[in-house]
């Protein structure tokens, strides 16, 4: 089963597991602070205001129970991502309305890491190199590679780096890196990271940034990063960039995207929070007030 398919199989299982759950707690609930009580009112003339208070209760029940599990979540998930990461010398902060972001120093070097709905986890390391290649699986996630740089992928005929695809802005500089076997080591180990969960994997260089990316999950709900993994991640990277660094200086050299600076600086999260307030909270609260006004108007 190709990459690509086996994770809209497994986002179709999850929405049919959350499609199950949801019935089953919205449905009983609602018999009883809504039809039972709309019964009483309408078969023994009961005051209209025990179905008032009861939709009330019902509709506080079902905001406040999935805002305390969507809470708990969030809270285990920080938990976690802060054991993970903070190790470091990392400092983490929301990323957007579900995720965590990760900023620091290590060895003179800017770090960052990100983790927000996918699941995607991302590292990024900071590198005076200008120029791009990118490393995927074989399969769906190569050809987003082969978009993004604009190139065919490079012909390799090394054992150690079989079923990964290249892409490279300066081929010719690449492939000396991916001469020295320490890289190659480097690359496979990163490739494999988060092995339990993740399905997609990529290890690229963009201008000014070495970055590990961890797409999908192959299980329904689980996915976690441990403290050593993190650190062996951040290391590998590290590794890494000294040997490409070491080498020429690429002759092909690009600069970075708005997009990318954003996401190496953490912009992309204040941006995303101002579209979200504008295109969610501004109808949310028109909604609100229309109801209240509703409410009003129906109790008189």
């Amino acid at each position: 089963m190709s990459r690509l398919l086996k994770a809209w199989s497994l986002d179709y299982a999850r929405s049919c597991v959350l499609g199950l759950i949801a019935p089953a707690i919205v449905l009983p609930l609602g018999c009883v602070f809504i039809f039972v009580p709309l019964w009483l009112v309408t078969r023994f003339d009961a005051s209209i205001w025990v179905l008032i208070i009861s939709s009330s209760l019902y509709f506080l029940i079902l905001v406040g129970g999935g805002l305390g599990v969507a809470g708990w979540v969030l809270y285990r998930r920080k938990r976690r991502l802060d054991a993970a990461f903070t190790p470091l010398g990392l400092t983490g902060e929301r990323y957007l309305l579900t995720g965590r972001q990760y900023h620091g120093a290590v060895e003179g070097r800017q770090v960052s890491a990100r983790f927000y709905r996918g699941p995607m986890l991302e590292l990024h390391l900071s590198t005076p190199l200008q120029t791009r290649f990118g490393v995927a699986e074989a399969g769906s996630t190569s050809l987003s590679l082969a978009r993004l740089l604009g190139r065919q992928r490079l012909a390799l005929d090394d054992a150690d780096l079989s079923g990964l695809r290249v892409f490279a802005l300066d081929e010719g500089w690449t492939r000396s890196l991916l001469a020295d076997p320490a890289a190659r080591t480097l690359i496979r180990r990163l490739m494999s990271a988060g092995e339990s969960w993740a399905l997609v994997h990529q290890v690229i260089l963009e201008p000014g940034a070495f970055r590990l990316r961890l797409y999908r999950s192959k299980r329904l709900f689980k996915y976690e990063v441990t403290p050593e993994e993190a650190q062996r991640w951040l290391d590998d990277l590290l590794a890494l960039a000294r040997i490409a660094e070491a080498l020429p200086a690429p002759s092909v050299t690009a600069e970075a995207s708005s997009a990318e600076h954003l996401a190496c600086t953490g912009g992309a999260s204040r941006t995303g929070l101002i579209i979200v307030a504008l295109l969610v909270g501004v109808p949310t609260c028109i909604l609100a007030l229309a109801g209240a006004a509703f409410f009003v108007w129906a109790v008189r």
